[in-house]
C-alpha cells in the first residue's frame, strides 16, 4: 500500500515538473507582446 502511493506521488512530482519546465520555456518562446507587433491592434472598432 506505501508503495502504491509513493509511486502516484512520486509520479505526480514528476508530471508536475515537466509541465512547469514545458510552460516556463512556452513562456518565453511564445512572447505575447510580439502579437502587437505583428498584427498591430486597429485603432477604431
Amino acid at each position: 500500500m506505501g508503495l502504491m502511493f509513493t509511486t502516484v506521488i512520486g509520479y505526480s512530482i514528476v508530471l508536475g515538473i515537466a509541465a512547469l519546465f514545458t510552460m516556463h520555456f512556452l513562456g518565453k518562446a511564445l512572447d505575447s507582446s510580439d502579437a502587437e507587433r505583428i498584427d498591430p491592434k486597429p485603432e477604431v472598432k
